[in-house]
């Protein structure tokens, strides 16, 4: 207490004043209380540490002894992960079952079987002639996001009551059911007896027996879809480790982060178009001037046209936000975002990737070819890792990561032949 008198006389009259009455008015009467009020702040503080923590550690659990999943199956769920919830969210679907579809039906291999059903097992969709055959044999990664929003939709439709939000296991078990099976058999049946939703979930739902029409009557060796949905979900929540690489716990609180930060913005687009019924567009300024940026030069027109840039890197309504800017930082670009703040983001020409992060803390994809070089910045995870990309690839997930006010890419294209930087929207479709 005298420490803590000597403290007070050190600071000036009127701060000490200031001092006591605000102490007062918080109905602190000491230094007892703010000390034990601290102490009990850090003991919370310490609890929400090791409860996160637990999460964590009970999900690498699961993972790693009953519902274990191969390692390269883990890669890929992980990379595809962002498109899987953009593609859940938007079919009001749970974010894990376009991932766990795929793996069912395709043990997630992004190649088409020669039963022309896909990589989602779209057998009725085929028979009945709502979609032609999906041609046998390897697919792109844009092929790959169509079939799962193919899928999604198709399971929102056998299962209406499902929402992005459900973890009923009785809902999401009768709607993988319904998926498999049919509406009408989920209505009548047990999804409990199911060999594709429960198998190898416990002991006592091992090695289940399943008819189909295209396989017969088979012994089931792989996972059924709700320990697989159960995998996924620890796999995703927990970012637990891939290839043997440790991941921090901080990237589980990044996702969280990131979650709750695209949720809201995605209900502030959502009160936009309702309150003022704005439509994604690309349209440039009427009157453009480039006077003030001088880095901006001539595009050459010759050259080989395959690999130009053709493409708006951005694949789902992209909007344009900033017209050119940058040369004060040596990458002038034009900024474009999305109605959709985890939009897909393609490679607008083929050539060599590389993905970094810059001075500037922003996450960077560079495309390099013989004629072009482009950047992406601010993607929140990377599709591709260095090497050849073709046009149209998947490469990453639109974000704000480094100097960013809100989910958006900032496009930046060089010409090597007249070396100087461009106005991108001549390459916009």
């Amino acid at each position: 207490m005298l420490a803590y008198a000597k403290a007070l006389l050190v600071l000036p009259a009127w701060l000490r004043v200031w001092l006591q009455q605000f102490l007062s008015f918080l109905g602190i009467r000491g230094p007892q209380q703010i000390a034990l009020g601290v102490l009990k702040g850090s003991f919370d503080t310490l609890l929400l540490v090791l409860l996160g923590s637990g999460f964590v550690a009970g999900g690498r659990i699961v993972m790693d002894t009953q519902y274990a999943l191969p390692n390269s199956t883990q890669n890929v769920a992980l990379k595809w992960a962002p498109i899987a919830d953009r593609i859940a969210r938007n079919a009001d679907i749970p974010r894990e079952v376009p991932l766990v579809l795929w793996f069912k039906e395709n043990s997630m291999l992004a190649v088409n079987p020669d039963s022309c059903t896909g990589i989602i097992g779209a057998y009725d969709l085929v028979r009945s002639g709502e979609h032609p055959c999906f041609t046998p044999g390897p697919i792109s990664d844009i092929e790959v996001s169509e079939q799962l929003i193919i899928a999604a939709q198709e399971f929102k439709k056998r299962c209406p009551e499902i929402t992005y939000y459900t973890q009923s296991p009785e809902v999401i078990k009768r709607c993988y059911f319904a998926y498999n099976a049919g509406s009408g058999a989920a209505a009548r049946l047990d999804p409990d007896q199911s060999a594709y939703v429960m198998n190898n979930y416990d002991e006592a739902h091992s090695n289940m027996v399943y008819s189909d029409v295209e396989l017969g009557t088979v012994v089931v060796k792989q996972m059924g879809a709700w320990p697989t949905h159960l995998a996924m979900q620890s796999l995703v929540v927990s970012q637990i480790d891939v290839a043997g690489e440790e991941r921090p716990f901080s990237l589980a609180i990044l996702d969280l982060s990131t979650r709750l930060y695209d949720w809201a913005s995605a209900s502030a687009s959502d009160l936009s178009h309702a309150v003022w019924g704005t439509d994604g567009n690309m349209e440039f300024p009427a009157a453009r001037s480039l006077d003030q940026e001088a880095c901006i030069g001539k595009a050459h027109t010759l050259g080989n046209i395959t690999l130009r840039p053709r493409l708006n890197p951005v694949t789902f309504s992209p909007m344009l936000t900033q017209d050119v800017h940058g040369c004060s930082y040596s990458l002038p670009g034009v900024d474009i975002s999305s109605d959709d703040s985890t939009a897909v983001l393609q490679a607008p020409m083929p050539g060599d990737v590389t993905t970094f992060t810059d001075r500037w803390y922003n996450t960077t994809i560079r495309i390099e070819n013989d004629e072009w070089i482009v950047w992406l910045l601010h993607p929140r995870s990377y599709l591709v890792e260095s090497g050849p990309v073709k046009r149209g690839q998947a490469v990453g997930v639109m974000g704000a990561v480094g100097y960013a006010t809100g989910p958006h890419v900032h496009y930046t294209i060089f010409d090597k032949i007249n070396e100087t930087f461009v106005d991108p929207q001549q390459f916009l479709p």
